[in-house]
């Protein structure tokens, strides 16, 4: 891991040579203010008065809406948003913020997106189809000791706990996927140096997931994607010197360029971990500052403690 790094990384017991990493749960919770929660009718009023963008507005009022506050049992207190970001599309909720991250993804000249499982694939392919930028999902199966074998998975493989309580996964992008995808982009940057005398390669890779928690997973993605990167890259340049015989000195970088999400922990300092691992700020659409279970409610950085919609709110909530 590169000098001044945190170490969320731990061996795996041999002969398993892919690495894992940890995701702490969250066993305390806050409790809940009795002063300054505003009420879910309360709600739109000071959204609207706040300084959020127009899609964290929409974003916010969906998810006080829809989500609520739960316990996972792989990663302690948590929102439940599923019907916003998961199993539904919901473009009155989340259109505006796609448009924010895809303009993000835009100005930092994104190549490729990294998307983790399929809890994030929803959004994330949203975010890549209005950037305009193609994604890759990392697939993700359940670690048997008995029968894994770390030769099986590509470069870029690692482990890590399931936040739902499911145990370890292996999570990797599919090889045919990263080939092509890649070898597109290579090709691109090609025609644009057919005159030079050498030729610079740089992949700027993003990363996007339905929420940055502890940003675990964020660094988890992002050290893949360096290695997924770098092989892929390795490949085109040799299958393109293969085919036209073109030995000019070639120079490849991948970087790490950008993260997107609508939902950060920020209690939980992703802020901090990225800015040390990447030298990224992530773009979030919302902030939250605080989880409550009882009654459900979040805070929400820079504006204050919102509870979430009840049933009979929910209902009769246009």
């Amino acid at each position: 891991m590169p000098e001044g790094k945190p170490s969320l990384v731990t061996p795996t017991p041999p002969p398993f040579a892919l690495p894992r990493y940890e995701r702490p749960r969250e066993e305390v919770v806050a409790a809940l203010p009795a002063q300054d929660v505003f009420s879910f009718q309360q709600s739109a009023e000071v959204i609207a008065a706040s300084s959020l963008s127009p899609g964290s507005q929409d974003l916010l009022r969906g998810l006080l809406r829809v989500g609520t506050a739960r316990s996972f049992p792989g990663g302690g207190a948590g929102i439940e948003y599923g019907s916003l970001l998961k199993t539904a599309a919901r473009p009155d909720y989340l259109g505006a913020h796609i448009r924010e991250a895809a303009d993000h993804l835009r100005e930092q000249q994104t190549d490729l997106l990294l998307v983790p499982g399929m809890s994030g694939y929803p959004v994330g392919s949203m975010y890549a189809l209005a950037a305009h930028v193609p994604a890759l999902l990392l697939k993700k199966t359940r670690l048997d000791l008995d029968q894994l074998n770390p030769h099986d998975y590509p470069a870029g493989a690692f482990i890590i706990p399931s936040y739902t309580g499911e145990g370890d996964v292996v999570m990797h992008a599919d090889p045919a996927s990263v080939t092509d995808i890649v070898a597109t982009i290579v090709r691109r940057k090609l025609a644009t140096q057919s005159d030079a005398e050498s030729v610079e390669l740089e992949l700027r890779v993003a990363g996007a997931d339905d929420i940055i928690d502890k940003a675990t997973m964020s660094q988890a993605i992002g050290e893949s994607a360096l290695i997924v990167g770098e092989a892929a890259l390795r490949q085109a340049v040799a299958r393109h010197r293969a085919r036209t015989g073109d030995d000019r000195p070639f120079v490849t970088n991948v970087r790490i360029v950008a993260w997107v999400t609508p939902i950060i922990k920020g209690y939980n300092h992703p802020y901090e971990l990225l800015w040390k691992a990447f030298r990224l700020r992530p773009f979030a659409g919302v902030d939250v500052s605080a989880v409550y279970r009882e009654p459900p409610a979040i805070g929400i950085a820079g504006i204050g403690t919102f509870a979430f919609a009840s049933d009979d709110e929910r209902d009769g909530h246009d």
